[in-house]
């Protein structure tokens, strides 16, 4: 399923128009139209905010995962549940530890970054894998 149609699923689900659905993610009526016709796809800090509203992984937006893993908790004492155990490298704890210092203005700009990172791979490996 596209990212367009997740997002008008969720928004269903949760009953909330989309002039609404706008209004709390700061973009116009029509962009938030022209996401859920794929027309145009979130900005990273958009993507971060779908996530964050709707309770799923920015991955399950992608649909990189089948299974919604959702957040639970506050902004302040977010857990995020895995079906599979993880143990961090030395270098992963601590970007983690940095990262948990940071204001939440440079976290979501973090986040938005990281996602952009990750699309651009996912699109090197896409026009690779066409050649």
């Amino acid at each position: 399923m596209d990212i367009g149609k997740k997002i008008r699923n969720l928004r269903l689900e949760k009953n909330i128009p989309q002039n609404d659905l706008a209004q709390i993610l700061g973009v116009s009526k029509s962009t938030m139209s022209n996401y859920e016709r794929n027309y145009s796809t979130p900005d990273p800090d958009i993507l971060v905010k779908l996530a964050e509203y709707f309770n799923v992984s920015v991955d399950y937006l992608f649909d990189y995962e089948n299974s919604r893993q959702r957040f639970e908790g506050t902004k302040e004492t977010t857990n995020y549940t895995h079906s599979k155990s993880t143990v961090l490298t030395k270098d992963e704890w601590n970007v983690l530890n940095y990262y948990n210092r940071l204001t939440d203005e440079y976290k979501d700009y973090i986040k938005g970054r990281m996602i952009q990172l990750h699309l651009d791979q996912l699109k090197e490996k896409n026009e690779e894998s066409s050649d």
